[in-house]
């Protein structure tokens, strides 16, 4: 009996004319073998380093008489700031100076008492004076010259004329204003906090692993991760350490580092993200996920019976899934089909009720 497109002419037949499958873009492939990622789910935060932020202070007071800067504004290492002004300032430059002028006076007193000790023409207490006397300015000098490189104050060139009441405060990192704690005319103490710069050169996530699946980590395996509210939009990373205990919440902190560093611009620390980490590999015989057809909650494929003329003849099969992923699904059939058998993988959708 001849059989008409589209007709089922047994329980688990289908058959299609040529049109049919040219019109409806369908092809066939044979099963492949695929290889399936066993992966561990996580969540997490975007974070940074602690070298990746850093709270920037003044080793010695003044009155805040420049500050332009908002919260969120981008800095480059080595920018000023904010400008302090302080009285103290000019007292240490006068003092290194005054200490400096007598140093080279001593330096040569020195000498000459040394030489006149070394012909006996002098005391040996004299020339301990001079020599004590010395290396007492010589202290001071050293220390004041190092809290006017601390306060980013040139000596090399330092003359009465030169001598300044203020000083620049400049940026330690490249990065942005996280918190700003001053205002303008405010006096800010060598202890107090002005502003907090954050970096995101570095930016890492943190992982939180249930305790059931902690053993199955190491070093070095990848990890993908995306933001919530954009899945499609995947980032790689790799875990870099593992925490060495189970916290209290019977979780395992996992720190992983990006792969590429450079493709950051929508990420921000704080930001929640959704990971998932490949622990294994395993490979399956698999067809494109566009060859399974779902119907009344049963998964099924369609296997080309044969081919005669311009007529395909297919026969549905019920399949299981025993794993997936964004391409691919792996395959298991009640009974194996013959090595070669080829299935539909695409159009065949609508076929099946």
């Amino acid at each position: 009996m001849e059989s008409t497109p589209n007709e089922e002419i047994g329980p688990s037949d289908i058959v299609l004319s040529q049109a049919q499958y040219e019109n409806a873009h369908m092809e066939l492939a044979p099963l492949s073998e695929h290889d399936f990622s066993n992966l561990v789910l996580a969540n997490g935060l975007i974070d940074i380093p602690p070298e990746g932020r850093f709270e920037v202070s003044a080793y010695f007071g003044g009155k805040i008489i420049q500050f332009d800067l908002l919260k969120g504004q981008k800095v480059v290492k080595g920018q000023t700031l904010f400008v302090l002004e302080n009285p103290t300032f000019v007292q240490m430059q006068e003092d290194y100076l005054d200490a400096k002028s007598q140093l080279d006076f001593l330096t040569s007193d020195l000498e000459r008492q040394k030489l006149l000790s070394d012909e006996n023409i002098t005391s040996q207490k004299s020339f301990t004076k001079s020599e004590s006397e010395y290396n007492s300015t010589l202290a001071k000098a050293e220390s004041l010259r190092k809290k006017l490189e601390m306060l980013d104050i040139p000596i090399k060139n330092l003359t009465p004329a030169k001598i300044t009441s203020k000083v620049t405060i400049k940026a330690p990192i490249s990065g942005f204003i996280e918190s700003i704690k001053v205002n303008q005319g405010a006096f800010l103490n060598p202890s107090d906090i002005a502003l907090t710069i954050m970096s995101t050169a570095h930016m890492h996530i943190e992982l939180n692993i249930f305790e059931q699946n902690a053993s199955s980590l190491k070093k070095g395996q990848s990890v993908t991760f995306y933001l919530p509210d954009n899945p499609t939009q995947k980032f790689e990373a790799e875990i870099f350490l593992l925490a060495p205990s189970i916290n209290e919440n019977r979780v395992l902190n996992v720190h992983a580092h990006l792969k590429d560093e450079k493709n950051t611009l929508n990420l921000v620390p704080g930001m929640y993200v959704e990971a998932q980490i490949e622990i294994d590999k395993t490979r399956q015989a698999a067809l494109p996920i566009a060859a399974l057809i779902n119907s009344h909650e049963l998964n099924y494929v369609l296997s080309l019976a044969k081919k005669e003329g311009d007529m395909y003849y297919f026969e549905k099969k019920e399949v299981t899934i025993s794993n997936m992923d964004n391409e691919m699904a792996a395959i298991i059939f009640e009974t194996a089909p013959k090595e070669g058998t080829l299935f539909l993988t695409k159009g065949g959708f609508q076929l099946i009720k």
